[in-house]
């Protein structure tokens, strides 16, 4: 027996409108059960579609709100250090063209600030900074010329830069075509620019007394995205803080910390702080100083707000560097609310776990842009594929609201799409009014993700060496190879993040079951350089000694010193094998099958990398998948405690329920597993003890059938039909499930 709650047929939904299609807007409106409209990059509010009776988002990115005064004021432009391409000297003068191989319109040469002062010649061969005596700008040609240069040394120039096109507007021009005027952005840092925003912001308000929640997106600093000479992504870095400098930054800078930082503290080898780099303490530092300012700037945006009767919301992308959510001190801001483009379950996490009251909104793709909306474009196709994701999330820690961005028009060709949004938003009106606000039930069981970041980039992608070759649009993100993180997004266990240098500091948390340790080795994502620490590597030895989990994905504690590739080998029971031992045989345990984490592999295991050169290394080490010879997974116990190792782990279904089994074990839970349980891996369930709901939703395109298991040992069989979810009868068990929830 089916029992459906009442469905909200209407609301939590916000709807980009479109000066000129207001018609299909009020249409859209209606089927979608919109009750906010928004403008939307390259669209406007008319007043036809200001008394529809919607409530309204205003959209300001003030920081290239005003084209007429950035466009007087160029010196306040935003800045970057960038290096340029690598020459090989071959006399002993070198000629160097600073911005060859950059795209001409976005970056312009900053000489305004004495370039012997801030930028620097390397020679990248020997990795010496070169005196500034010997070499010297020619601004006539733009090049910069460097004597008694080493012949076949190879050098390179870091130099600060103007960006003179703002990212976003540079993209707009890219995909949609546009044929307007390049956006120019200004760096709020400056006290007088500053000041006019402040201005200009006032008289904004005033001129939008219908807007109900002003969505500043977001506040000051545009993630980095730097583009070649063909306007093809040279580098990207969707957290990155590359964008952030200004001289009047850097000298307050010094006087707060005691240190100048150098253009090279941002070039980094070329390699510009990606988030793959263990960030250095000097990185660490400039972000806290910049997260600081943003902090306060976007605290006096926000008063002003309130003071106009308006609520404030930020938007997780263009210009989000600065803000960090996770922060304590983001909650300084007052914000009300939160708004992040969402295309799998990662994303859903990044904004739903982030602390604190603010309402939280989902921004779905695909966006409404002709790079799908165009003739034999399949948005509907693309939008299921995301939604799948996106529902085992929300399963998982509720959403308040859904919207969409873009042109609405494009739309109209596609009726299919349509329907589906309106099928998506009943979905999602439904897990809504089923959890009431709160977390569906989970098991007693919290795994703490560590890594070198911790909580500064919860929930954000761990990239490996195969996204470089991945091919795919540039607005969306893809994670090509393992990604643990999407199979972790939708499971039913409590999830935190802590930073390796916490974890020398004060140890493994108490309420923790399992540490987590996922990236690729010698990355911030697996810690690099922080498993030299002996503080580090003994806490996490001690935690699982006396009776946690860990959980190793990739090159868990992976760092070369003292005998060990990682240095948890003793606890994994594995090692990796990096061309320094190869002339001692590996230990070879047999293959077990039978094990608790494998018991519903049907075939062979996918771990996304055909070699591993990872082996056995202690008596103790239980091999549960392997390819001629290598590890691809293994468990051991050490001590009290239980360890598994994955080689990889790209996100699948199967892949998911894989890793839910390896927690438990991990755990020593195995028992608690199946409470609110879903025996069809394709499937899934989550059950709401406040208001006695259960879902259980089918995430595969064809039929299927499993079995639920109640926390009180009851089972019921359910049938679903493709992408279905279905809501069975749950109230005898809401008693006993309350009992034994763990909260977060």
């Amino acid at each position: 027996m089916n029992r459906k709650p009442e469905r909200l047929k209407s609301g939590s939904m916000t709807l980009p409108a479109e000066a000129g299609h207001e018609a299909w807007v009020a249409e859209l409106a209606r089927r979608w059960g919109a009750d906010f409209i928004r403008d939307s990059d390259g669209t406007k509010l008319s007043d036809e579609l200001l008394k529809l009776g919607l409530k309204v988002y205003s959209t300001i990115c003030l920081v290239r709100d005003d084209q007429e005064w950035a466009r007087a004021h160029m010196d306040r432009m935003p800045e970057i250090f960038l290096m340029s391409a690598p020459v090989t000297a071959i006399e002993d003068t070198v000629e160097i063209e600073p911005l060859q191989g950059f795209h001409p319109e976005k970056y312009s040469l900053d000489t305004q600030h004495d370039p012997k002062e801030w930028w620097e010649v390397i020679n990248r061969t020997s990795g010496e900074i070169v005196p500034v005596g010997q070499w010297r700008f020619d601004a006539g040609r733009g090049r910069v010329v460097i004597r008694n240069a080493r012949p076949f040394h190879v050098y390179t120039v870091n130099v600060l830069c103007w960006v003179i096109w703002d990212t976003t507007s540079m993209y707009n021009h890219i995909t949609n075509h546009w044929n307007k005027p390049h956006v120019v952005g200004v760096d709020p840092y400056f006290p007088d620019c500053r000041q006019h925003l402040m201005d200009y912001f006032d008289r904004w308000l005033e001129q939008h007394p219908e807007t109900e929640l002003v969505r500043l997106t977001t506040l000051a600093y545009h993630f980095v995205l730097i583009w070649d000479e063909r306007g093809k992504e040279k580098f990207i870095d969707w957290t990155g803080y590359q964008e952030t400098v200004n001289i009047e930054a850097l000298k307050d800078f010094e006087k707060e910390y005691g240190y100048r930082l150098r253009s090279e503290d941002f070039v980094d080898e070329g390699y510009y702080h990606a988030a793959n780099r263990v960030p250095s303490p000097r990185w660490l530092d400039w972000m806290d100083f910049v997260h600081r300012f943003v902090v306060r700037f976007g605290a006096a945006l926000v008063e002003k707000c309130r003071r106009a009767g308006k609520k404030t919301g930020i938007f997780w992308g263009d210009h989000w560097t600065g803000v960090e959510p996770y922060s304590p001190a983001f909650q300084k801001m007052g914000i009300d609310a939160h708004i992040g483009a969402a295309e799998d379950g990662v994303a859903v996490r990044r904004v739903s776990d982030a602390p604190g009251p603010q309402l939280k909104e989902l921004r779905l793709y695909p966006y409404f842009f002709p790079d799908v909306f165009h003739p034999g474009g399949d948005p509907t196709r693309e939008s299921q594929a995301n939604w799948i994701k996106i529902r085992r999330a929300i399963l998982r820690r509720p959403i308040d609201r859904i919207g969409y961005g873009g042109y609405p028009s494009l739309t109209k060709g596609f009726p299919e799409f349509v329907t589906h949004v309106e099928e998506l938003l009943a979905e999602f009106r439904a897990i809504k009014e089923a959890a009431a606000g709160k977390e569906s039930w989970k098991p007693r069981l919290k795994v703490l993700v560590i890594n070198a970041w911790g909580r500064r980039k919860a929930w954000i992608n761990s990239f490996g060496p195969q996204q470089k070759f991945l091919v795919k649009r540039q607005d969306v993100i893809v994670v090509a190879g393992t990604n643990l993180l999407e199979c972790l997004a939708g499971l039913p266990v409590h999830v935190d993040f802590a930073a390796l240098e916490q974890i020398a500091r004060t140890g493994v948390p108490d309420d923790v079951d399992v540490v987590l340790n996922d990236g690729d080795a010698e990355t911030a994502w697996s810690g690099g350089s922080h498993w030299a620490n002996p503080d580090v590597v003994a806490a996490v030895r001690a935690f699982v000694h006396r009776g946690g989990g860990l959980l190793g994905c990739r090159g868990p504690s992976a760092w070369a010193r003292q005998g060990r590739y990682f240095q948890l080998a003793d606890v994994l029971g594995v090692d990796r094998e990096v061309n320094q031992g190869i002339a001692n045989a590996a230990f070879k345990p047999e293959a077990e099958s039978g094990h608790f984490i494998t018991a519903e592999v049907s075939a062979e295991l996918d771990c996304g990398v055909p070699e591993s050169f990872v082996f056995a290394c202690r008596p103790s080490t239980r091999l549960l998948s392997e390819r001629n010879g290598h590890v691809m997974l293994a468990a051991n116990t050490y001590g009290k405690g239980r360890s598994v190792y994955f080689a990889g782990l790209p996100y699948s279904l199967e892949n998911a329920r894989l890793l839910h089994r390896a927690l438990f074990w991990a755990a020593g839970k195995e028992d608690r597993m199946t409470h609110w349980f879903s025996e069809n891996p394709l499937t899934d369930c989550a059950f709401w003890p406040e208001t006695g709901r259960l879902a259980v939703v089918n995430n595969s395109g064809m039929l299927q059938s499993t079995v639920v298991h109640a926390a009180d040992g009851s089972k019921r069989r359910v049938r679903l039909a493709p992408y279905q979810i279905t809501w069975p009868s749950a109230r005898a068990e809401r008693a006993d499930s309350k009992k034994d929830r763990c909260q977060p």
